[in-house]
């Protein structure tokens, strides 16, 4: 009898991961809130924010450090961009001679 429940509660955990409730709940609460006719005075605005809450504390729970991490940069300035790459229009004549053996 133990095995038969233990079956249907994994049966039941794989399925709720399969559909991915909550990635669509996440969803649907990330598009609603965009929506300039949701405002703090309507209930979608305060479901969205329960939602909020709930994914964010699902991240603390699951990885602490990487959430903390992240969350503590999330406005730091992005890294300084490499200098630009340089195209030599010569490239041809200063081949050493090697490929065009080859052709």
């Amino acid at each position: 009898m133990l095995w038969l429940i233990a079956a249907a509660l994994l049966a039941a955990g794989y399925a709720l991961g399969r559909i991915r409730t909550s990635t669509r709940v996440f969803d649907w609460a990330s598009d609603t809130i965009d929506r300039p006719e949701v405002t703090r005075r309507t209930v979608r605005w305060w479901l969205c924010q329960v939602v909020f809450a709930v994914v964010v504390a699902r991240l603390f729970i699951t990885a602490p450090r990487r959430t903390a991490r992240q969350w503590r940069h999330r406005h730091d300035p992005p890294p300084p961009l490499g200098t630009a790459l340089l195209f030599d229009t010569d490239w041809a004549g200063k081949r050493d001679g090697k490929e065009a053996d080859r052709a």
